[in-house]
């Protein structure tokens, strides 16, 4: 057994316990690793005996014994790059070690840090695997992606936490290469982060030049000052998991958006299934006067924050939203593109505002909306109104008026003329996007009750 001890850099990290760690310089931190077990294991041998059937990077590597590490020559990448090519090339797994880290009695207290000096490229894969612990990969560069993630196949990722002081992405799942099967394609696949944290965006997926399908995303954290997620693209993003147990953009600086599913120019994001927390920012910003930082009085709305803004069609989603209040009507913000997907909502406490060119967007709520959905005028008489309400609706008709027929019809186009009149306690149904005209010659009243 032996005991290997490294400085690490004074680098700002920012990281999934909710704080932003500064190390001072010249603190003279260091972390002690005691990786005795891999202390018997040779650097990988190309020689006639073949490679090694195993690939380890490790924190002190390759002088610990492991194949790579941060002493790995010429590495720009804690010796994981070096790792990932070469088991790209022999056809070989990779294990990445990792050790606790934290802030423990107010200080920095990390074991486990891999320092980022250039965005780490993974390649193309098929049938493979990245494990590891619940390492740091810490990207000091201002700009650029931290990590990028080409076309994979069958593939099974483990990555720790992934810090970036970048107005770019923490982690992009981007394909571009055709590799697997000779496709540019993420199919079939999984990632999984112990936390992904930027001042720019989280996670992005990227159909610009290939299709993300059939594939699983979790991350236990974000913590992020832009977006937590972001999925654009024309190339396809279909029938994939994406799972955030807590999207954390308390440190966020608006404007910002936690949930991104699409933009204007994105197509073919649909069958998606996310399930995540939505986490509004605390209105931290940076006082001029005292040159620190602080956050708005409780009293104070944070403007020009979002939880979830959809332009895609047809996914299903599981939301709960936290923190301090937004903008009325930003908690979900439906844009013109957005249509058919279903929202299940632990809770809605600044609302929803409703963009849809077809407003076919469905909200369970589980607390019951109930008659707190806004009840439009009645229209007049030959006019068309429209359930943008994202609720199916019972209607109650209050008083009768003098009508001589009305016509349901639904988001299809389909219709159905009554040649009748209302009768006081009367109710129906209208389904989201669903619509409703009258002709009277003395108007009616009626009252709107969202449902399940």
């Amino acid at each position: 057994m032996f005991q290997i001890c490294r400085p690490v850099p004074q680098k700002v990290l920012w990281f999934a316990l909710a704080a932003t760690i500064l190390l001072t310089p010249g603190s003279g931190i260091f972390c002690c690793l005691q990786p005795s077990a891999l202390a018997e294991h040779k650097q990988p041998s190309t020689s006639e005996e073949g490679p090694k059937p195993y690939v380890y990077v490790t924190l002190g590597g390759p002088e610990d014994g492991g194949d790579f590490g941060p002493k790995t020559p010429g590495t720009k990448t804690g010796g994981i790059q070096e790792a990932l090519d070469y088991a790209h090339k022999h056809h070989r797994d990779v294990y990445v070690w990792g050790g606790r880290c934290g802030v423990y009695q107010g200080k920095p207290d990390c074991g486990g840090v891999y320092e980022l000096q250039e965005t780490l490229e993974i390649p193309w894969n098929q049938d493979f695997r990245m494990d590891g612990g619940h390492y740091i990969l810490n990207y000091s560069r201002k700009t650029g992606d931290a990590v990028v993630i080409d076309s994979q196949m069958n593939c099974r990722y483990k990555l720790g936490l992934i810090v970036s002081a970048s107005s770019g992405a923490g982690v992009r799942i981007a394909p571009r290469t055709p590799g697997p099967d000779d496709i540019t394609v993420v199919e079939a696949s999984e990632f999984e982060f112990a936390a992904v944290c930027s001042r720019g965006t989280g996670i992005v997926l990227s159909a610009t030049e290939g299709p993300i399908v059939n594939s699983r995303i979790f991350a236990e954290e974000t913590n992020t000052g832009k977006r937590a997620v972001f999925l654009t693209g024309t190339r396809g993003i279909i029938n994939n998991s994406i799972e955030v147990m807590y999207n954390n953009q308390y440190h966020a600086i608006a404007p910002c958006t936690c949930l991104q599913v699409g933009d204007v120019d994105s197509k073919n994001i649909h069958h998606n299934r996310f399930q995540m927390s939505v986490y509004a920012p605390v209105g931290l910003y940076l006082d001029p006067a005292t040159k620190q930082f602080a956050v708005l009085k409780d009293s104070e709305i944070y403007k020009d924050t979002t939880g979830a803004r959809i332009f895609a069609q047809n996914n299903q989603f599981s939301l709960s939203f936290y923190g301090r209040e937004r903008t009325p009507g930003t908690d979900i913000i439906f844009e013109a593109s957005a249509k058919d997907n279903t929202v299940r909502a632990s809770n809605l406490p600044n609302g929803i505002t409703n963009h849809a060119t077809t407003p076919t967007n469905r909200i369970i709520l589980s607390k019951p909306a109930g008659f707190s959905v806004n009840t439009p005028t009645f229209p007049a008489s030959g006019e068309t109104v429209v359930n943008r309400s994202s609720y199916p609706v019972d209607i109650f008709i209050l008083s009768a008026g003098e009508v001589s027929e009305w016509t349901i019809a639904d988001a299809g186009g389909n219709s159905q003329t009554l040649r009748a009149g209302l009768t006081s306690g009367q109710t129906f149904r209208l389904e989201p996007a669903d619509s409703v005209a009258f002709t009277y010659q003395k108007r009616p009243a009626w009252r709107w009750k969202a449902v399940h």
